[in-house]
C-alpha cells in the first residue's frame, strides 16, 4: 500500500516529469503528445496521485529553436481537484539542448543583462530572459499560459509556479511576471512558486522585488512555499550566487577539500581540487568576477547530502557527483524513490556548469591556470 505523497512532494515529481522527453526527437508536435502522455501516466499513478483527482488542464507546450529537434523548453498547467491547487511545472535544462546548454544557462555574462519587462523588476541573466519570453508566448489550445491562468482564477483555487534546475531558476521570474503583486488582486486564493534546485538568475533589484510579495511560507522541512529549496552539496543553487550571508548559496561555497566530505563541498585529491577551483574560476568570470550582480531570492538550505563516491579522483567522478547531489538526493530527500529511478532522472537533468566540468582542460593545464594565480595575487 503506497504512503499519500502531499502537496509538496506532488508539485516535485511533476517538475521532474517535465524532462522525460529530454532524450526524444522529433517534432514539437509530437514531443507535446510524448510529454502529454508521460503527464497522463504519472497523473493517474496511484503512487503520485494516492486519493487526489489529477488532470491535465493546460499543454504541455513543447517548444523548439531554429533547427531543433528536441524539447528546448517545456511547460504545462496540472490540477489537483481534490485539494484545488493548479501547479504550472516548467521544464529543467535538457542536456541535448544547444539552446539550454549555451543559452539559457551559460549566458549569464553582465554586460548583456535585459531589463525585466516587468516594471521594477530588475535585469535578467541574457539566457533567462530569452526563456521568459518563450513561456510567456507560449500557447496551448489558442490561449497562452496567461490567458488561461486568468479565465481559471478563483479565489478557492490555489495556484503553484515549479521547476528544478532551470525550471527552479524560471517559476520565480514567470511567477512575477504574470503576477507582480504575488497573492494580491491575483484573482486567486494564494499564489505560490516552489523551486528546487534554481540557480539565480537575476540582480539585487529583482530580488527586492520578488522577495517583497513572495514571502515566505511554511516552517516544517520541505512544506515551504516562495522559497528556492537547496541542497549545500549541490553546485547549480550556487551558480551564480553572490549571496552573501550564512545560509544562501554562493559560488564561493563551490570548493574541494582533500582532507575529507566535511571540509568543502567536493572531497577530491590534488588534482581535482584544482579542477573545482578551475570550474568556480570559469563560473565567476561569466558571472561579472568582481562586479558580479546576481543576488538569489528567498532561499532555504533543505539539507546538505553526503557525498557519495568516496574520494573523487576522476573528471568523470566528478560528473557523477554533480548528477547525484543535484538530482538523485532531492528523491531521496523528498521520499519520491518508489517514482523515480535514479539512473532515469538523472539522464533527463542537465545541471548547469555540467557542460563546464565535462570540457574543462587537462588537470596539468588547470595546475598552470593555478599556479598563475597564485604568483598574480
Amino acid at each position: 500500500m503506497s504512503t499519500q505523497l502531499d502537496i509538496y512532494q506532488q508539485v516535485l515529481a511533476l517538475s521532474f516529469e517535465m524532462n522525460s522527453t529530454s532524450a526524444d526527437t522529433g517534432t514539437a508536435e509530437q514531443l507535446q503528445t510524448a510529454l502529454a502522455g508521460n503527464l497522463g501516466a504519472l497523473l493517474t499513478n496511484a503512487a503520485f496521485a494516492g486519493t487526489d483527482s489529477w488532470e491535465l488542464a493546460w499543454g504541455p507546450v513543447v517548444w523548439q529553436s531554429p533547427y531543433s529537434n528536441v524539447t528546448d523548453q517545456a511547460v504545462a498547467v496540472c490540477y489537483n481537484e481534490t485539494q484545488n491547487y493548479y501547479v504550472v511545472p516548467i521544464a529543467a535544462t535538457n542536456g541535448h539542448s544547444a539552446f539550454d546548454v549555451f543559452l539559457e544557462d551559460l549566458a549569464t555574462t553582465p554586460a548583456f543583462m535585459q531589463a525585466n519587462p516587468t516594471a521594477g523588476g530588475g535585469n535578467l541573466s541574457y539566457g533567462n530572459y530569452v526563456a521568459l519570453q518563450v513561456l510567456l508566448n507560449l500557447a496551448s489550445g489558442g490561449q497562452t499560459l496567461s490567458a488561461y491562468l486568468g479565465t481559471t482564477a478563483s479565489t478557492t483555487s490555489n495556484l503553484v509556479f515549479s521547476g528544478h534546475s532551470l525550471g527552479g531558476g524560471l517559476a520565480p521570474l514567470l511567477a512575477y511576471a504574470l503576477y507582480p503583486k504575488g497573492t494580491s488582486g491575483s484573482g486567486w486564493n494564494n499564489v505560490y512558486t516552489f523551486p528546487t534546485a534554481g540557480p539565480t538568475t537575476a540582480d539585487a533589484t529583482f530580488q527586492a522585488a520578488y522577495n517583497a510579495v513572495y514571502e515566505p511560507v511554511g516552517t516544517s522541512g520541505y512544506q515551504r512555499w516562495n522559497v528556492n529549496q537547496f541542497n549545500g552539496r549541490d553546485l547549480v543553487p550556487h551558480a551564480w550566487s553572490t549571496c552573501s550571508d550564512s545560509v544562501g548559496p554562493n559560488l564561493n561555497d563551490v570548493t574541494a577539500s582533500i582532507i575529507g566530505q566535511n571540509f568543502g563541498m567536493y572531497y577530491t585529491n590534488t588534482n581535482m581540487a584544482i579542477e573545482v577551483e578551475a570550474l568556480r574560476n570559469m563560473a565567476e568570470g561569466l558571472a561579472g568576477g568582481g562586479s558580479n550582480p546576481y543576488e538569489p531570492v528567498n532561499n532555504y538550505k533543505l539539507f546538505t547530502a553526503d557525498q557519495q563516491n568516496g574520494q573523487i579522483t576522476t573528471n568523470a567522478l566528478l560528473g557523477a557527483e554533480i548528477l547525484y547531489q543535484h538530482v538523485t538526493a532531492y528523491i531521496a530527500e523528498f521520499g519520491l524513490s518508489t517514482l523515480f529511478s535514479a539512473g532515469a532522472v538523472e539522464s533527463t537533468i542537465h545541471p548547469p556548469l555540467l557542460s563546464l566540468v565535462r570540457g574543462v582542460a587537462g588537470t596539468a593545464d588547470l595546475r598552470a591556470v593555478s599556479e598563475r594565480r597564485s604568483s598574480a595575487a
